[in-house]
């Protein structure tokens, strides 16, 4: 199973851009954590929403990171978010082991210990979801059982 690779400085990864408070560029985590951008940076004025930059992390803190943007921000096409979007519906409508669930119920209970503030917000989100997802499932079996007069 995949699991999100804690960061240390130095670190090189792509952040995709996106609008934050007022006119600034900020990132985000998979983790939830913004990601701001190093303003000394001879790439900083190129930053605009919707880009795709690579970056060294300079800065680590537990609800955000600041990264130095090390290349030329490419625009992101309509093509990749589509893409994107229908990996995660993949994702979604396939069979994933219940194993694989129990580890990340578990992985998100203690990431949601571990921060705090608006850092829980999206750990907590999804946990609800991965929850609510079980009891659906759980409906189904039960109504399936009434069908075939199992019940």
């Amino acid at each position: 199973m995949a699991r999100i690779k804690e960061l240390v400085l130095g670190d090189k990864i792509n952040v995709q851009t996106m609008r934050g408070r007022g006119d600034t560029v900020i990132g985000r985590l998979l983790d939830g954590r913004v990601v701001l951008f190093d303003q000394k940076s001879q790439f900083f004025n190129l930053l605009a929403p919707d880009q795709s930059v690579e970056c060294h992390v300079i800065f680590i803190h537990e609800n955000y990171v600041i990264m130095n943007p090390i290349s030329e921000p490419e625009e992101i096409s309509e093509a990749e978010e589509i893409s994107e979007a229908e990996e995660i519906e993949f994702v979604y409508t396939s069979e994933i082991p219940e194993i694989y669930v129990d580890d990340i119920v578990e992985e998100l209970e203690k990431l949601i210990e571990k921060v705090s503030g608006n850092a829980k917000v999206i750990p907590r989100a999804l946990l609800k979801l991965i929850r609510m997802e079980q009891k659906v499932i759980r409906l189904e079996q039960v109504i399936i059982r009434i069908l075939l007069g199992e019940a």
